[in-house]
């Protein structure tokens, strides 16, 4: 193709002169090539065989989504078990991604920071035992 071609494409198409020029290389190839067309002569593989995806497979990104919306739910209803004091000194120390601090939270309830972690460790624990009973109750836990 001449440069004053390219030049009026890429000025009329708004991309830019290497994009029509990489284009036109493409379409010069020649067409689309099945993915079933055999490697060699005597039909022996074929080019999908080459294709690889190192990704998880479906199942396995259904099943990992599933766990995750059972222990999300798992957790929500175990939350429950907490009076609001402790669960908001845990979720602001455990479950945020910019932490709260011990300080931070002694402030807020006028209280120690050694109280704060003692009820913060408290909660954990509340929690901990709460999952365990409720993932028991729904038989995710193997028999003991």
């Amino acid at each position: 193709m001449k440069p004053e071609t390219v030049s009026k494409i890429a000025t009329h198409l708004h991309v830019t002169e290497d994009d029509v020029v990489s284009m036109n290389r493409r379409m010069a190839m020649g067409g689309d090539t099945s993915l079933n067309t055999p490697l060699r002569e005597d039909g022996d593989g074929e080019w999908q065989d080459w294709l690889a995806d190192d990704g998880p497979i479906q199942d396995e990104i259904v099943a990992e989504r599933q766990e995750s919306d059972q222990r999300g739910a798992l957790l929500a209803q175990a939350m429950s078990v907490l009076n609001d004091r402790e669960r908001h000194i845990l979720n602001a120390r455990r479950l945020q991604d910019d932490p709260a601090t011990l300080e931070d939270l002694a402030q807020v309830y006028g209280i120690s920071r050694e109280r704060v972690r003692q009820i913060e460790v408290r909660a954990f624990e509340k929690l901990q035992k709460a999952v365990v009973q409720q993932a028991q109750a729904r038989k995710l836990l193997p028999a003991a």
